[in-house]
């Protein structure tokens, strides 16, 4: 049920995410890879509420200043992959595509997909991880 939940959010979170990228360089004109970091931030910025009350919650679920802590260093760390995945691959995918609408597209979602598998492996490991004990394998 968790991974669900957790494909809900992400899914929701990554439409957001592409789209407002897209908007700040196409229409902003900000460079790709500024504009994959702010969305990722305001994303991640809605995630820890949702995490902390939905996705992880439990009998004893609050505001938790280490949580949120936990969920920014997540973030942070998968900020990280996610902006060195593009600016790896940027260059290859400019030699093949020449769709400018298509590049970044693709781009942004091989970005997304390498912090989305780093946020949510840190998350349900440790971040939040007295949330996952003992449940039974179709709760996780």
């Amino acid at each position: 049920m968790r991974f669900l939940r957790f494909t809900a959010i992400s899914g929701i979170g990554l439409v957001v995410d592409i789209v407002m990228a897209l908007f700040l360089h196409r229409v902003a004109g900000v460079p790709l890879w500024l504009s994959a970091t702010l969305s990722f931030l305001a994303v991640g910025a809605c995630n820890y509420l949702l995490f902390e009350f939905w996705l992880f919650r439990s009998d004893n679920s609050a505001v938790s200043m280490r949580r949120l802590a936990g969920v920014l260093l997540s973030a942070a760390c998968a900020g990280g992959a996610r902006i060195a995945t593009i600016v790896a691959i940027e260059p290859f995918v400019d030699a093949v595509l020449t769709a400018s609408w298509l590049r970044d597209t693709l781009i942004l979602l091989a970005g997304a997909s390498v912090s989305l598998t780093v946020n949510f492996v840190i998350n349900s490991r440790i971040v939040f991880k007295r949330n996952t004990q003992g449940l039974p394998p179709e709760e996780l």
